[in-house]
């Protein structure tokens, strides 16, 4: 009864979630700001890092929602489905945050980005990355999806979603076979990123039995 009535709180929901989230994450980012100097174009690369951190969890639950709720039915699971969307629109929130820093640190500091922080594949990467979230960003409401045909649509979020997880787990995986400066923080995203792959290919599973199952009678 009180899981029933947490999970179905006006706050928690919707876009009172939404803001909720936004809120914080941009709380926590401001407080991160004041407490280094912005002048540095090292902590405008560091911030750059720690807005990614905030926005990997909504995007490992927003990776897993349709799939957790296939193999454990409770009211977790179908909050969270219910709460795709906004978990997903506040994972493009929390992204813009990276966006900004970004470009703080194009135009405020061009020098530091040319000499110690541009990579082509960075680029190759993070490109892409943004055109599809702004896509399913703008195809999550109405109009944008009144663009796309049902089939187009599902291809669209389907890809993207996919795309995007594969591209924040790879750069965890990455860090921790070819750096040394690893932090507890990367191996929580690099398994937990694991994990929310390893929820999605259960759920294919049991759906796929019970598809052949209902086949064969």
């Amino acid at each position: 009864m009180l899981n029933n009535m947490f999970f179905k709180h006006t706050s928690l929901n919707g876009w009172y979630l939404f803001a909720l989230v936004t809120v914080v994450v941009t709380i926590a980012v401001l407080l991160q700001m004041l407490l280094l100097d912005m002048a540095d174009p090292a902590n405008v690369s560091a911030m750059i890092q720690f807005s990614v951190r905030c926005s990997v969890p909504l995007l490992y639950l927003a990776f897993v929602a349709s799939s957790l709720i296939v193999l454990m039915r409770n009211e977790g699971s179908r909050w969270l489905l219910r709460n795709r969307r906004f978990i997903g629109l506040s994972y493009a929130a929390a992204m813009g945050w990276q966006l900004v820093f970004i470009l703080w640190m194009v135009f405020g500091h061009p020098d530091y980005y040319a000499n110690e922080v541009y990579a082509f594949s960075d680029i190759a990467v993070q490109l892409p990355g943004y055109l599809l979230l702004f896509a399913m960003t703008i195809t999550s409401f109405q109009p944008g999806r009144a663009l796309l045909s049902s089939k187009q649509w599902k291809i669209l979020h389907r890809g993207a979603i996919y795309f995007l997880w594969a591209t924040v787990w790879s750069t965890y995986w990455y860090e921790l076979y070819y750096y040394d400066d690893i932090q507890p923080i990367d191996y929580i995203f690099y398994w937990a990123g694991f994990a929310a792959w390893a929820i999605r290919a259960l759920a294919w599973r049991k759906q796929n039995h019970l598809q052949e199952s209902l086949a064969y009678g």
